[in-house]
């Protein structure tokens, strides 16, 4: 029943495709090992028949599978959460859990999936972000962290949008672009995010900061399809 549930949450986020659903760790363990490239993500529970999550884990570690690993369980012992963290989780979640968390979790996986993939040479600002992704989620989920549209204000927004077209095909940090508007940070980047989940504004991240990563934002006129 569990899984049943699980599987129906994962299906709504549409990068996911389920390659396997197991009951027990050691089937789940022998389909990833006859295909190591078979699936990028494992959701597993700790209370698992034969084997639990942490010995699957172990398991898992010694083979040649790169695989990212979200536990969701009811499991809340230190010492388990201890030892998921020292097998290189991506996420730990305890039931009961909300689709919120389960939205961050996703996020922070999609964060890392794509930092390795685009990643050839890694500096201390891609290290840092793969240790702490949950600070830099892939701003291209248009369902995480979008403003609420009551939140919105119509003139506001115009304003903004005449602003940034006026900057078309300029690269900005929030702080110029905040200076610019004559509004705060927090305001300017509501604004942008909401504008972001409508296609008319790209966000990149600037690793070479020296620090955490900075959010750049660029204007992208719509055309009529999209508008």
């Amino acid at each position: 029943m569990v899984c049943s549930i699980l599987e129906k949450q994962l299906g709504k986020f549409p990068q996911l495709k389920l390659s396997g659903n197991f009951r027990r760790c050691t089937d789940a363990l022998e389909y990833l090992t006859e295909h190591p490239d078979g699936a990028d993500l494992v959701v597993l529970d700790y209370f698992m028949p034969g084997m639990n999550g942490i010995e699957f884990l172990s398991q898992l570690r010694k083979t040649n599978v790169d695989i990212q690993v979200i536990m969701i369980t009811s499991a809340d012992d230190y010492s388990v959460i201890r030892a998921a963290m020292c097998y290189g989780i991506c996420d730990y979640i305890l039931k009961p859990f909300n689709s919120l968390r389960l939205e961050k979790a996703i996020a922070r996986f999609d964060t890392v999936m794509k930092l390795v993939r685009s990643t050839r040479v890694w500096t201390q600002d891609k290290v840092d972000i793969l240790l702490t992704p949950h600070r830099n989620y892939n701003t291209d989920q248009h369902t995480a962290g979008v403003p609420n549209p009551g939140k919105i204000n119509k003139t506001t927004l115009e304003n903004v949008r005449t602003f940034m077209r006026s900057c078309a095909d300029k690269k900005m940090p929030l702080v110029e672009i905040s200076e610019g508007l004559g509004l705060s940070t927090v305001t300017s980047r509501r604004y942008l995010k909401y504008m972001h989940s409508l296609g008319e504004v790209s966000i990149t991240l600037d690793c070479k900061t020296g620090g955490r990563p900075s959010e750049i934002f660029e204007y992208k006129e719509r055309n009529d399809d999209e508008a």
